[in-house]
């Protein structure tokens, strides 16, 4: 079993994940996104060939007027990629479940608090489990298929979209009833705080005569970053380390300092220890697929202002004499970050 959540990772990734071995897919959600186009391009290729969803449909919720969109872009984009589904419905469904099989044998499934939505897969601060037991995802597809009512007929869906869309048409839909009232200004306040005093690093990972092996992936969650004999005291918390492989230079990812510098309690080359929050995780996981290296973001840098901060410099051939980290400007630390994240 495997913790999952939108913090460190998302629910989008571990979806497309378990797939990878299936040829079908059980969606269980109450909640649907509007467009299924992303997602079906997403996965083209991947093998699958059913997909079973399982939603509701309840009279009178304003939610019907999303699911017209819903249920014709699931149906049209199956056709269009050659993918068999059905549609059934719960109206007392609560639960947010997802499934893969191989052959009819259950592989892996999601239990978990995500609607089937962009903000539920991937924004919303959302928790679930990862189970791999067949004979456990069997007994709970037991479970689905005994509370799930008839599969619906394309004449029903047809029926139904028409329905949604009549009465939709020319009117206006009221919003949901707010109050001019906001409480943000005062949570902001301390994270405006630590955003505005943020600072930038470029840091190696392994050493000269150990470098950073090719196929070592670093964690996509809270990774233990280390720095040299000297307590790196101008590193806080919030700050931002940018990480690369020593011996290819490539970016291994970005990492956001979540606790204060530790020393460890046995002998170590490198005795301080940080744990950073990898901010860009499905960066990390390829990092060796691509070719940004520290050559390359600073030739691709327009020298606006310099790259490092402290001496003003347009290089880091400090990086070349054992340097554990160099404090970077703003403005060319962002240049960086920016490539990292345009090359997924």
């Amino acid at each position: 079993m495997k913790l999952l959540n939108n913090i460190f990772s998302n629910h989008f990734s571990e979806i497309k994940s378990m797939m990878l071995d299936a040829d079908e897919l059980k969606i269980i959600s109450p909640f649907l996104m509007e467009s299924f186009n992303d997602f079906l391009l997403e996965i083209k290729g991947k093998g699958i060939k059913r997909i079973s969803l399982v939603t509701t449909l309840k009279d009178n919720s304003p939610d019907l007027l999303k699911k017209s969109n819903s249920l014709y872009s699931f149906c049209l984009g199956c056709k269009q990629n050659g993918i068999d589904y059905s549609i059934y419905v719960d109206n007392k469904l609560h639960g947010k479940i997802y499934i893969s099989l191989k052959n009819g044998i259950p592989i892996k499934g999601i239990v978990t608090s995500a609607n089937f939505t962009k903000s539920g897969l991937e924004q919303n601060h959302e928790w679930g489990i990862l189970i791999e037991d067949s004979k456990q995802i069997g007994n709970l597809l037991d479970e689905i298929k005994s509370v799930s009512g008839q599969k619906l007929s394309s004449d029903e869906l047809d029926e139904i979209i028409k329905k949604i869309d009549a009465y939709s048409k020319g009117k206006v839909i009221p919003k949901e009833d707010k109050i001019d009232l906001s409480v943000s200004d005062i949570l902001n306040k301390s994270k405006q705080k630590v955003t505005s005093n943020r600072q930038y690093f470029i840091k190696p990972v392994g050493v000269s005569d150990d470098p950073f092996p090719e196929h070592r992936i670093l964690s996509s969650t809270i990774e233990k970053l280390h720095f040299s004999k000297k307590r790196p005291a101008s590193v806080r918390v919030g700050d931002i380390l940018i990480c690369y492989a020593v011996g290819t230079t490539k970016l291994l990812g970005y990492f956001e300092v979540i606790e204060e510098p530790y020393l460890l309690d046995r002998p170590s080359r490198w005795p301080w220890e940080v744990k950073g929050r990898n901010l860009c995780p499905e960066y990390s996981q390829r990092w060796n697929t691509f070719d940004n290296t520290i050559s390359s973001i600073q030739g691709s840098y327009d020298f606006v202002v310099p790259i490092t901060k402290n001496n003003k410099g347009n290089n880091l051939n400090g990086l070349m004499f054992g340097l554990d980290k160099i404090q970077l400007t703003e403005e060319f630390a962002k240049h960086v970050i920016n490539i990292i994240e345009d090359s997924i």
